[in-house]
């Protein structure tokens, strides 16, 4: 509950690729959550939010406490300990998809870079689309977990998957290669999120996240986007599957929206 409170929106007027961004919906409940699923939450905001933490008696994750002693170093001027110590982190935590990212992030701000066989590795997936007002996200992550988020609003984290479905993400996220080696990594500020008839894809990579929006039937066209978008499509049906039979998924919700705006099975959501 910590994270929904002291986490806030980084707007931006540029897309990638220089696209101008379309309105923001005057109320984004899910902006919170939506910076959760980035993993780019600034070291600053970490140490605030241990800060937080420890004033109201709670104890930190050792994570994040570790995460606040890097913060204090770099404001202290001791780059050289807050890499060894983020590198150490790697060793520790990097089963873990998206604290992976947040390390190598941090690393960059270092000025430390990935070797080129590790910047594009596929660390996660989002996929964002605006429909009836409201943002629509798929998320999924090497290490198995994932995110669901319909127009409805039935936010729902897959956070802890079985091995099979560990193997069954990879799997799917490996279309996304491609797409990591062929787009550049986002410079400046993440952009807000997509609206009217667009849509976005992002790959979590070390080197940085690789972005690409467009019209949503223009996505499916594009010949790095589509098949991603075609992946999606199976993995969301799969996970909407698995929730429904753990009875943690409202009947009838349907998966990630199709070519057109159609969504699998033909269903949709009210």
């Amino acid at each position: 509950m910590g994270w929904m409170d002291w986490l806030k929106r980084k707007p931006s007027k540029q897309l990638a690729d220089g696209a101008q961004a379309g309105p923001v919906a005057a109320q984004d409940l899910y902006a919170p959550l939506r910076e959760l699923i980035f993993a780019d939450e600034s070291l600053e905001g970490v140490a605030r939010f241990v800060l937080q933490e420890e004033a109201s008696g709670t104890q930190a994750r050792p994570l994040w406490t570790r995460l606040a002693k890097v913060a204090a170093q770099v404001a202290q001027g001791q780059r050289r300990p807050a890499i060894e110590e983020l590198y150490r982190l790697l060793d520790d935590e990097g089963e873990d998809a998206r604290s992976c990212f947040q390390f190598w992030n941090y690393l960059r701000q270092l000025d430390e870079q990935p070797g080129p066989a590790v910047a594009t590795r596929v660390l996660g997936l989002v996929i964002e689309h605006a429909r009836q007002g409201g943002p629509e996200i798929l998320s999924a992550y090497w290490d198995g977990t994932a995110r669901m988020l319909p127009a409805s609003g039935d936010f729902r984290m897959y956070t802890e998957p079985a091995p099979f479905m560990v193997a069954e993400v990879r799997r799917w996220l490996r279309v996304c290669k491609p797409l990591a080696e062929g787009v550049e990594p986002l410079k400046g500020p993440r952009p807000p999120p997509p609206s009217g008839s667009r849509g976005r894809i992002t790959v979590l990579t070390p080197g940085g996240l690789r972005t690409r929006e467009a019209e949503w039937d223009a996505l499916w066209e594009d010949a790095l986007c589509g098949p991603v978008l075609e992946m999606a499509g199976a993995l969301s049906e799969r996970l909407v599957a698995v929730l429904e039979q753990n009875g943690t998924w409202r009947s009838g919700v349907a998966p990630w929206p199709r070519r057109g705006g159609q969504y699998a099975g033909g269903s949709q959501v009210h």
